[in-house]
């Protein structure tokens, strides 16, 4: 007995293992994902099948045939340790990108390999920048690994990167800037022009700038990747690194399969912080697969883009402005003219369609995913009742 209650002792003591991991509690305010299309089944006493889930920025054709197939060829050999360097994987995102293999790091999601970014190229105590409203991972990430989040509020209405707020939060204690393009929740993409002034900021106080491309595919604006920037020796900006993912654009959010691209030697620098396998065969060979296969590729942009621009023309015409010039696979739109909440307006379009948007975000801007356009459809269905009982 005296053995346990000195083990109970040493768990509460200052500075114990426990005391430590308490820490998160307090601190960590965490991303919350949207529902699953299982547990939103379950809330509206249907079955996964009755669910239009437009909340998670999913790609609404589903993955590429040509990376099932590649992921049903490797059935025989789940028992099997995958390649730890991803090579193969590696040398066709530096095909996709026009960059060498050499810069490209693999990861469980893009989201996982910022936990690596962060670990990699920043000290305790030192200062993680990111947008506000934007991806919130980022501070999150900070937090647990002992560094200070600092945000930057987007202007007002159209929701841009203000460079003169950005380059007052820059300090010497600023390691690593996040900057979303386009940026999530609100879908806009801040111009490259922009961004490689906020590269030489970042440069002033040695700070690395990663440009998080999950939704770049989906850009109708031109030339709006940073790859550019550190495509060929020597790189123009040697201090951006790019995240991007297969999760959007190559619908294969389930695999976890994730990429970063940097100069050759911030890149080794990254792979040392990332896990010895950061991702399975599985993924791999599905990832080669999606990349691949062009005309998937071009079918999902083609159906994304036009119903971005239905569902934003005829939320504008209901009256509910939609943030301007979305960029992404979604849009954002401001439900205040109807006085109601976001989260009211989207647990009322749920119950109405069983359609999931995300209002979660804001007390006044709802997220919604571009759909197929069947879905598409049945949401603006929700959307225009809601409305019309809302005006009577």
């Amino acid at each position: 007995m005296r053995r346990l209650a000195t083990a109970a002792a040493q768990e509460q003591a200052p500075g114990s293992y426990l005391e430590r991991g308490r820490r998160l509690e307090r601190e960590v305010d965490p991303y919350l994902p949207g529902l699953t299309r299982e547990a939103a089944a379950g809330l509206a006493g249907a079955s996964p099948d009755e669910i239009v889930k437009l909340s998670s920025n999913e790609n609404p054709l589903g993955a590429s045939p040509a990376a099932v197939a590649a992921i049903e060829g490797l059935r025989g050999r789940l028992h099997e340790y995958p390649a730890p360097t991803a090579d193969a994987l590696r040398a066709a995102i530096g095909r996709y990108l026009d960059v060498h293999a050499a810069q490209v790091v693999v990861g469980a999601g893009s989201s996982t390999l910022m936990h690596s970014i962060v670990a990699a190229f920043t000290s305790p105590g030192g200062e993680v920048v990111s947008l506000e409203p934007g991806f919130s991972v980022y501070s999150e990430i900070a937090v647990i690994q002992g560094r200070k989040p600092v945000a930057i509020d987007l202007t007002d209405g159209d929701f841009l990167l203000d460079l003169d707020r950005l380059e007052a939060a820059i300090t010497p204690q600023t390691q690593i800037i996040f900057l979303t393009r386009p940026n999530n929740p609100t879908s806009t993409l801040i111009p490259l022009a922009d961004f490689c002034r906020a590269a030489e900021m970042a440069s002033q106080v040695g700070a690395l700038l990663v440009s998080d491309e999950a939704y770049i595919e989906f850009a109708d604006l031109p030339d709006p990747s940073a790859v550019a920037l550190i495509r060929g020796e020597p790189a123009r900006f040697p201090n951006v690194m790019v995240t991007r993912t297969f999760s959007k654009a190559f619908g294969l959010a389930n695999l976890r399969l994730g990429y970063a691209i940097g100069t050759p030697e911030t890149a080794r620098c990254l792979a040392l912080a990332n896990a010895k396998w950061p991702t399975g065969a599985v993924a791999q060979a599905a990832g080669v697969a999606a990349l691949d296969d062009k005309q998937h590729l071009a079918r999902t942009l083609e159906v994304v883009a036009q119903g971005r621009r239905r569902l934003s023309e005829a939320f504008e015409k209901i009256g509910l402005p939609v943030v301007p010039n979305p960029q992404g696979n979604y849009i954002m739109a401001d439900v205040a003219p109807l006085r109601m909440s976001a989260r009211e307006f989207a647990d009322r379009v749920f119950k109405a369609s069983r359609v999931i948007i995300r209002g979660d975000f804001s007390d006044r801007y709802v997220r919604i995913s571009i759909g197929t356009e069947a879905e598409n459809t049945r949401l603006l269905g929700a959307v225009h009742g809601i409305a019309k009982e809302v005006q009577r």
